[in-house]
């Protein structure tokens, strides 16, 4: 019996040594599987079309080379909402524009979660296209440590993922493309014709000039559309005798002068502060303009704009404007932000003298 079982341990051994026997078999190397930015892009599925986007452009090689660089990379959802759907959508585009949209979303350096001011706002930082991006950095315990909330945005851009690694850099996921455009809020309004109301009725009320200034301005535009919802048309403002009307309630109390507020700004305010809403008085008035964001589980924002008779309590008009179309807000210019509103805050009767 013994013998028995001296032979079964000794043939156990055997083939315990032989099966660990390979001569192939190598310690796991540290940061193997890490690929450098380019390569990584192209190899993952949510990623695809910011991965054609940096081949189109002629950008690939580049990218992954030694960088440091840090990927601001927005996800294929990201750029559907943007109507494009599929690689050959960016043939439609000039191959410099394309060119310069990618350098947008790509830093010259390696930019980590913990890099970025705590409770920072609007924290700039330079890309290869030589802009500028601005990161957003709400942390908040909640009471307990251990749940530590930290939301991240670049202009305006909620962060899915943080610090990838990369042999490169770091990657971080965007829920949007990050959208600019050279020159002023007065250029990039007087370029879209679905805006053409309240360009009227700025120039009416002498409100139009300031927007080519340095600013910053942030602009809530309402389209056409919600103009003509809220009784004031092309012909009713041409009949309009500026002297009977208040112009900053009517056309003014959609511009925050002296302000850059992504949507996301005011959500990181109510993040680490008490204040859940921002209220600036208009000119030569007690009547307020009011902002205020709200988050969905899935992270996106909604804005709400309305018009308050006095800084405090409840005395609102009867309309209200916003947007929750991630497509539609956060347009960076030169010397401001334009965000698309859906609806009027004044009406007529709001600001007759």
């Amino acid at each position: 019996m013994n013998a028995k079982l001296s032979l079964k341990t000794l043939l156990l051994l055997l083939l315990f040594f032989s099966a660990c026997k390979n001569d192939n078999l190598e310690m796991v190397k540290e940061n193997e599987n890490i690929r450098s930015g380019a390569d990584f892009i192209k190899n993952n599925y949510q990623l695809s079309l910011f991965s054609a986007a940096i081949e189109k452009a002629g950008m690939f090689d580049q990218l992954n080379g030694p960088g440091p660089f840090t990927f601001l990379a927005p996800s294929d959802a990201a750029f559907n909402a943007m109507g494009i759907l599929r690689a050959s959508d960016f043939d439609k585009m000039n191959r410099d524009s394309l060119k310069s949209l990618v350098q947008r979303h790509v830093l010259g350096r390696k930019l980590l979660l913990q890099d970025i001011p705590v409770n920072g706002v609007d924290v700039r930082y330079a890309t290869l296209a030589g802009t500028e991006v601005y990161a957003s950095l709400a942390s908040n315990f909640r009471g307990d440590p251990s749940q530590v909330l930290n939301y991240l945005y670049f202009d305006g851009a909620f962060v899915e993922r943080k610090d990838v690694p990369l042999t490169n850099g770091a990657l971080q996921l965007l829920n949007k493309v990050m959208k600019y455009e050279s020159g002023t809020v007065q250029n990039w309004l007087s370029k879209r014709s679905e805006y053409s109301i309240f360009v009227a009725g700025l120039k009416k009320f002498g409100l139009w000039d300031k927007l080519a200034t340095a600013g910053p301005y942030t602009v809530f535009a309402p389209t056409n559309a919600a103009f003509i919802s809220g009784g004031i048309t092309a012909s009713v403002l041409d009949a309009l005798v500026p002297a009977a009307y208040n112009g900053n309630r009517l056309f003014g109390a959609y511009i925050l002068d002296g302000k850059h507020f992504f949507i996301s700004d005011v959500q990181v305010f109510s993040n680490f502060g008490s204040e859940t809403a921002y209220l600036k008085e208009l000119e030569n008035d007690t009547w307020c303009t009011q902002l205020s964001v709200t988050q969905a589980n899935d992270k996106s924002l909604r804005y709400t704009l309305r018009l308050k008779k006095a800084r405090t309590g409840f005395s609102y008009t009867t309309s209200s404007g916003g947007n929750s179309s991630a497509t539609t807000v956060d347009y960076l210019t030169d010397n401001g932000l334009v965000h698309s509103c859906t609806g009027v805050i004044a009406k007529l009767a709001d600001a007759r003298k």
